[in-house]
């Protein structure tokens, strides 16, 4: 039974080849690679978003509206502490891995790890804050952050050096294998205690404990070789700053929604966001596909403005999906926030910046230093503007039009710089 089996699955993956390799050339694209790929991709990043789901169901049922905020504020906090951490280092590795450079990736870990230290005075900063706005809860938990944190922000690099190296298949098991550990060891943790320190501790915790082995130790047996690229390093450096900027923009919002509205308002508005953003992660998913097949070949202008209509197509059919089941998706797994299903309806619109990720993995791959400088800066800075003036005057409209303004602003800056680009 079980050769029959085998022998069914590796029939059925031939056919799929030879049809993909077949159709490849009508439609402009090398369908084996994104097949193959993909499917790896996509079976990782189904675990993820499984993850993200069950979390959000069970945390925003299980807690109040003011413990679910913030649990959402002490996770904002931390990627805000993150920007220091040089996030540019993981397309440095990504490009510089590709291209057979494998020594960079211990060499920017080590730099990563340098500057997360900064990031960990923040979290003291933010606890001091804290514990003088009377809040002690929050307090210990942003001081017991800045322990862990410089090894936290480590661990995930395990990724970057398998996007590099386009081992996509082995990358989806160790990541599946992380989100279903993590999964059951946070539920297991919500319902024995419904604390937030303890739910954030143990998310912090596994991932160090887990995503590190993978990133320091696990990773070595498929370094065969030390050769640094220099100019990785010092683009990943360039573009960290930029990038530092964006990670404060994106999670600004979460600190003026607590600033004006409380912790309750950014539980709702992290629940109206969080379909929605886990089927942009989901799609995000294809950029290791595309950036390190660029990197390899030489792909042209008039080749990414082809296959653009095809992500319209692509872009319309899932808003459209979204909207048909919405309505179903907060009535069974978010009845406390089911009046709130119309905002994340409309915010799905802003989906179309996806459009954005053709063109902008085309400059990056030609390593545009200004473009992704002012890329970044440009969307960051409309985003806290956007984010304070909009939130101040209209609430929680208001940052939902704020995000939707802020990603149509994406899309127009990467054409416009994509269509100037040389």
């Amino acid at each position: 039974m079980i050769n029959k089996f085998k022998e069914f699955y590796y029939n059925l993956k031939e056919r799929i080849y030879l049809i993909a390799k077949k159709y490849s050339s009508k439609v402009g694209l090398d369908l084996p690679y994104f097949i193959k790929g993909g499917f790896w991709l996509s079976f990782g990043q189904f675990f993820s978003i499984l993850r993200g789901f069950i979390l959000s169901v069970i945390l925003a049922n299980m807690l109040s509206k003011e413990s679910f905020g913030e649990y959402s504020f002490v996770l904002s906090i931390l990627i805000l502490a993150g920007i220091f951490a040089l996030p540019g280092m993981n397309f440095a590795i990504i490009q510089s891995v590709a291209k057979g450079y494998e020594g960079t990736y211990f060499r920017a870990l080590m730099e990563v790890f340098k500057y997360s230290w900064i990031g960990s005075f923040i979290l003291v900063g933010a606890s001091v804050y804290m514990y003088f706005k009377g809040n002690f809860n929050l307090s210990t938990i942003f001081l017991t952050l800045s322990v862990m944190f410089p090894f936290y922000s480590i661990s995930p690099y395990y990724q970057s050096f398998l996007n590099g190296k386009k081992r996509f298949d082995l990358l989806s098991k160790l990541s599946s294998f992380f989100n279903v550990l993590l999964t059951l060891f946070v539920v297991a943790v919500v319902f024995i205690t419904k604390s937030v320190f303890w739910i954030v501790v143990s998310i912090v915790l596994i991932q160090i404990l887990i995503c590190g082995y993978f990133s320091v130790f696990y990773i070595r047996r498929f370094i065969k070789n030390s050769e640094i690229d220099e100019s990785s390093i010092d683009f990943g450096k360039g573009i960290s700053p930029s990038l530092a900027l964006t990670g404060f923009a994106n999670n600004f919002d979460s600190l003026i929604m607590v600033h004006f509205l409380g912790f309750s308002e950014l539980a709702i508005f992290k629940i109206v966001t969080v379909i929605p953003d886990q089927i942009k992660i989901f799609m995000d998913s294809l950029a290791p596909l595309i950036l390190p097949k660029m990197v390899s070949k030489d792909v042209s202008k008039k080749e990414i403005m082809g296959h653009f209509k095809k992500f319209l197509l692509l872009v319309i059919l899932l808003i459209v999906i979204y909207w048909i089941i919405a309505p179903f998706i907060f009535k069974w797994f978010y009845p406390k926030y089911y009046d709130y299903v119309w905002l994340s309806m409309i915010f799905h619109l802003s989906f179309i910046s996806f459009l954005s990720i053709l063109p902008l993995n085309y400059l990056l791959k030609e390593k545009e230093k200004k473009f992704v400088s002012k890329y970044y800066n440009y969307s960051s800075i409309f985003l806290v503007i956007a984010s304070f003036v909009f939130i101040y005057y209209m609430g929680l409209i208001g940052a939902i039009v704020a995000r939707m303004l802020y990603r149509l602003f994406l899309i127009f800056l990467v054409l416009y710089y994509f269509l100037k680009s040389e």
